[in-house]
């Protein structure tokens, strides 16, 4: 069976054939075409069927990461529980370090941390103001879109014999449109 990518190829070489008057050469070509579109058509099933294999394996993996996260997580709660035991423990001996061959265990105290309680109360020289700016790219692309709808109404007057170079907008440096790759819906 042939490629997809050679398919495509065979299907772009015959479109361009088309541009005929010979109606015998023009069917040919249109029967020439049915066959290989209901080739494509087998390959691109072949292809979904392929898809729908690889995202069962993904649900598979998928459900392994979150049996091995959960794994994980039990076993990271069992060591911050065998540790919190010790330090009780060691605390309620008033050991503060225990040395071993392997290793040397000691209790440290914790930093002091601050704990606000009325941040309204608190003296300006105490305080950070933050600001966030963040470009509206909604409204970004709606001028975009209207520079963009705007100066082809303008080349197309332009066109049409009409002197209006003037009325074109610039093309803004700071924002652009791009659109990304067009995907495929399976139903």
């Amino acid at each position: 069976m042939t490629q997809l990518y050679k398919l495509t190829g065979q299907m772009a070489e015959l479109a361009a054939l088309a541009d005929t008057d010979d109606e015998a050469l023009i069917q040919a070509i249109q029967d020439t075409m049915d066959g290989i579109q209901g080739e494509f058509e087998i390959k691109a099933e072949n292809i979904v069927m392929l898809r729908r294999n690889i995202e069962g394996d993904i649900d598979a993996i998928d459900k392994e990461v979150d049996r091995l996260n959960e794994l994980k997580r039990v076993k990271k709660n069992g060591v911050i529980k065998i540790t919190d035991y010790l330090r009780r423990n060691m605390e309620a001996a008033d050991i503060k370090s225990i040395k071993r061959p392997l290793f040397t265990i000691t209790l440290a105290m914790a930093p002091e941390k601050v704990i606000v309680d009325n941040e309204d109360g608190l003296p300006d020289e105490l305080t950070v103001v933050a600001t966030s700016i963040n470009p509206d790219k909604k409204a970004i692309a709606a001028k975009l879109k209207e520079i963009r709808d705007h100066n082809a109404a303008v080349r197309a007057r332009m066109a049409a014999g009409e002197d209006a170079e003037a009325e074109l907008l610039e093309e803004p440096a700071w924002a652009h449109l791009e659109r990304g790759e067009s995907s495929i819906r399976i139903k």
